[in-house]
């Protein structure tokens, strides 16, 4: 930013600084943008290509640069060429990061189905197949505090029906109260939260994590490495999460499970496979 002129003033003026609390950063001719990676969405694209194309400085944060071409070109067009990346294993090695482990396990279901979003909805909704994953959840959460990650409201509140002292929140529940919970988990040792994917598998920092639920998560590269930051936080206690990885048999959930193993190689995220018939 050039300086147009120097004037000296006689008396200082009562001057004030307005900031946002606890929050002293300041950008000059420039612009920050945090989870780049959402600049795929229509809006923010503008933004930065109309309305900010005038912004010379530009910085974009994001922990998973997207895969799909378009995604990359959009990400170059409204921000410019990545220019340094840190792998999430460094990360790990030098403790910024938690350790984890991926426990993948393939329910076996004896079925079949035209579409993959009838597959969906009976994987997601059929309750003897969430009491077998609630009574995992709640052997889980006898060794530390866990976040289940849905991609349904409708999945959420049955897990919370069947796992007592479970919350379940979602984009309907108050931010204060979605707040207040991620807090309780800085004290806790065996809570379980249920949210939903699209509220809790970016952005929130909830370090004390200890095991994460991934409830047929699909097949998106973002979504799936996202998820998993969620409990890659460290803390005092914590250096190390356990990542469950629930999927099935079927024919679409297993061409997922097939993307999001690639994913785990190329992260360096140690994993197991275990096909488990959950059926009596």
């Amino acid at each position: 930013m050039k300086i147009k002129t120097i004037r000296e003033i006689a008396k200082t003026p009562e001057t004030y600084n307005l900031h946002i609390k606890h929050n002293h950063n300041y950008v000059a001719n420039g612009v920050v943008v945090s989870n780049c990676h959402g600049l795929k969405a229509e809006k923010l694209s503008s933004l930065m290509t109309k309305e900010l194309a005038h912004i010379p400085i530009r910085w974009a944060l994001t922990g998973t640069v997207p895969k799909e071409p378009h995604e990359i070109v959009n990400l170059t067009i409204s921000i410019g060429e990545v220019f340094h990346k840190l792998a999430t294993a460094e990360l790990q090695d030098k403790g910024i990061l938690s350790h984890c482990a991926v426990n993948i396990l393939q329910l076996f279901d004896a079925r079949e189905f035209s579409s993959y979003s009838t597959e969906y909805d009976y994987l997601v909704s059929n309750e003897a197949r969430l009491e077998f994953v609630s009574r995992l959840i709640i052997q889980a959460a006898e060794s530390g505090n866990v976040l289940v990650l849905v991609g349904r409201k409708e999945t959420g509140k049955l897990l919370e029906s069947m796992i007592d002292g479970s919350v379940f929140l979602s984009g309907a529940t108050a931010s204060k109260v979605r707040r207040d919970h991620y807090d309780e988990v800085a004290d806790s040792h065996h809570k379980v939260i249920i949210a939903t994917s699209g509220i809790a598998a970016v952005g929130i920092d909830v370090p004390r994590i200890n095991h994460l639920f991934l409830i047929e998560s699909g097949k998106s590269f973002v979504r799936t490495i996202q998820s998993i930051g969620r409990a890659l936080r460290t803390s005092f206690d914590k250096n190390s999460a356990t990542i469950w990885d629930i999927c099935s048999s079927c024919r679409y959930s297993k061409k997922h499970l097939t993307n999001r193993k690639k994913y785990y190689k190329e992260h360096e995220f140690p994993f197991t496979l275990e096909k488990v018939l959950w059926q009596k």
